[in-house]
């Protein structure tokens, strides 16, 4: 089988599988809905993944391996100012790559989709926030008496929740007007939105 043709059938899996995560749920597809709604046989599917799981499985880790190196990629930032910890630009790069894979990442993050992938996508900010505080001089990951875990989860969660309702909304506005509202929320304590 030629690469293109691979490359071909991978792609029609992909389609089909997030008609199927949209439409029955993770849980309810079977290899066989796969299958059919592809007009590809059974060992054709077995020729490139495992099962469901692992089609879930390499897909998921083919967007977090890209979003890993769009964020995870040194630009030039400030290493010593909070808030160039995720600059504009990174932000900005992996908003287009999301919008590239939209209805894919919209079916994944969504009630029948699978709730890990937000899980994993939190996890690459944690770690450019953590490698790039490492790298810096002046800036320590202060926890202000929060416990750590808690103190994560108030960092991530802001630009997590402004991309997670971005996507819910179907990707509406830009992603320029989105990496200027995640960038104008690093800069605002939440009590001043209530002034």
């Amino acid at each position: 089988m030629t690469q293109k043709r691979k490359t071909q059938t991978k792609a029609i899996i992909k389609n089909v599988f997030t008609q199927l995560l949209i439409e029955k749920g993770f849980n309810s597809l079977t290899v066989s809905d796969i299958t059919r709604m592809s007009n590809i046989n059974r060992g054709t599917f077995y020729l490139h993944y495992v099962d469901k799981y692992d089609l879930l499985e390499q897909l998921e880790n083919e967007i977090i391996s890209e979003l890993t190196n769009i964020l995870l990629k040194d630009s030039e930032y400030n290493l010593n100012n909070p808030l160039e910890l995720i600059p504009y630009s990174s932000i900005l790069n992996a908003l287009y790559y999301v919008k590239e894979d939209f209805e894919f990442i919209m079916a994944l993050i969504g009630s029948k989709g699978d709730s890990a992938f937000i899980e994993k996508f939190k996890d690459i900010i944690k770690k450019l926030i953590e490698s790039r505080v490492n790298k810096s001089n002046s800036l320590s990951l202060s926890m202000k008496g929060i416990p750590n875990d808690y103190a994560n989860e108030i960092l991530l969660s802001s630009i997590i929740s402004v991309i997670l309702l971005w996507i819910r909304k179907g990707g509406v506005e830009s992603p320029e007007d989105i990496a200027k509202i995640i960038s104008q929320a690093k800069e605002i304590a939440p009590y001043e939105l209530l002034i």
